[in-house]
């Protein structure tokens, strides 16, 4: 029982080789190629020794040039050393330059991993090439969510580079983004650090894995520890974040315990069993907490209505979204509310945290804001957490939390199908959630990762 907070992420959505929706399939503005890249060229020489260009290859598709205001250019990099590092180059501007992955860039994305993997396991590759290489490879790994392809690229780039402080810090951070603390953890504790930037960066990545499993004071003491002498406004602020979110998430995890000892103690709470392409979860319903979701949810499964759906939104290191009936008979996923809307009930004091492994409503933006939901715009659809989220609380309904089958939850994808749905234990009552009516057409686009702590939630609301 991990509560939760927001971490950069990766976007991944709709249902199978339909182009994505623009709106909701952004790609985190962080990317670990530019500066593994341009490591990696100065660690082989490249950039001072003159190189003969591989032939030119077939253009990407997509080729046009994305639209929007333009960048000042960055420094230019050597020429490319084989076609597969050229034909990254190209995709790597284009999804940046677009700010998000449709199916057919998607598809370029895949057929190029292809093409790299094999020149990796090419005798003809010489190391220079590989250092380029594999930079590119664990981009294209993160772009699909492949975290097996990451770390293997990763761990043969740390075994060859020259730079292995840069490689590990920026592994760090996607495991991170990927909420795969205790990773990190093993990553970074025992590395030395040779100058006071990296080890402050260390820090700072040391301190947000603990954060992420609970570990609130060897968290703070993370943050404490970074060099004091040195520190950027990036990282000063990164720290300050980091001390604040230590704050709030000790509150949360404490209010949780006892809420949890609690429904031990009564031992009767609503359970359902979801059975996923995947596996089974086992999910333990909040009624004390939440009972009008609850009842919602339970009338829902009992009806069918997630039988046969599919999960269409993935977000890396956050959540998984599914429940949109619409998706049971082909739909693209994230519009349908399942015939109504229900009332909130985030605002109780007794609401739960939305620690890792719970169940979220999931909701409308509000028509004066993207990042504000909508009032009362809960229906069908929800979000399982798998990562930090405790901007959420006090925003949107936690009802439930899974108490088997976290692997599952964590291997979900996009196209991921519930299969059928069971209430496996429930009260001596009817479920039936109040009914506020047919609500109004819109995305169910929210939750989302990045929103910041509200002031309120760290303690700075003015009077």
């Amino acid at each position: 029982m991990k509560p939760t907070v927001d971490s950069p992420s990766r976007i991944v959505g709709t249902r199978g080789a339909r182009a994505l929706r623009g709106s909701s399939v952004a790609i985190a503005p962080a990317l670990v190629v530019s500066a593994l890249l341009v490591s990696a060229l100065a660690s082989t020489g490249a950039a001072g020794a003159p190189q003969t260009p591989p032939p030119a290859p077939p253009k990407l598709t997509p080729v046009p040039a994305p639209g929007g205001a333009t960048k000042a250019p960055a420094a230019p990099l050597p020429p490319p050393l084989s076609r597969s590092e050229q034909r990254f180059r190209e995709l790597n501007v284009y999804i940046k330059g677009k700010g998000a992955l449709d199916a057919q860039t998607r598809a370029d994305v895949v057929k190029l991993a292809a093409e790299i993997d094999a020149d990796l396991k090419a005798p003809t590759t010489e190391r220079d090439q590989m250092l380029r290489l594999l930079p590119a490879r664990a981009q294209l790994a993160i772009w699909l969510d492949d975290s097996g392809a990451m770390d293997a690229a990763f761990e043969k780039l740390l075994s060859m580079s020259t730079a292995p402080e840069a490689v590990a810090l920026a592994w760090g951070r996607e495991l991170n983004a990927e909420a795969r603390f205790e990773r990190t953890l093993e990553l970074l504790q025992a590395r030395e650090f040779t100058t006071d930037a990296r080890r402050i960066d260390a820090k700072i990545l040391i301190g947000d894995a603990y954060l992420g499993t609970n570990r609130f004071e060897p968290a703070q003491a993370a943050y404490n520890s970074a060099p004091a002498l040195g520190r950027t406004t990036d990282q000063l602020t990164r720290i300050a974040e980091g001390s604040r979110r230590v704050m709030f998430g000790r509150t949360l995890f404490n209010k949780e315990l006892s809420a949890m000892v609690k429904d031990q103690q009564k031992g009767d709470l609503p359970t359902v069993e979801l059975l996923t392409s995947r596996g089974a979860i086992m999910i333990e319903l909040f009624e004390d907490q939440a009972p009008n979701t609850v009842g919602n949810f339970i009338e829902h499964v009992e009806a069918g209505t997630y039988n046969g759906t599919a999960f269409h939104r993935f977000m890396r290191g956050f959540g998984i979204q599914g429940g949109d009936p619409a998706t049971a008979t082909g739909g693209i996923g994230g519009r349908s509310n399942g015939g109504w809307t229900i009332p909130d009930e985030h605002d109780r004091a007794d609401r739960r945290p939305p620690a890792i492994g719970r169940l979220v409503m999931a909701k409308q933006p509000a028509s004066d804001s993207v990042i504000k939901s909508a009032q009362n715009s809960a229906g069908c659809q929800f979000t399982i957490l798998t990562g930090p989220a405790e901007s959420l609380d006090g925003f949107y309904t936690v009802f439930g939390r899974v108490i088997d089958g976290m692997d599952v939850v964590r291997a979900l994808r996009v196209d991921d199908q519930i299969i059928r749905a069971d209430v496996l234990t429930k009260r001596n009552h009817d479920y039936r959630g109040v009914r506020l009516g047919t609500g109004t057409a819109g995305e169910y686009a929210l939750p989302r990762p990045g929103t910041p702590l509200s002031p309120a939630q760290t303690g700075e609301a003015g009077g």
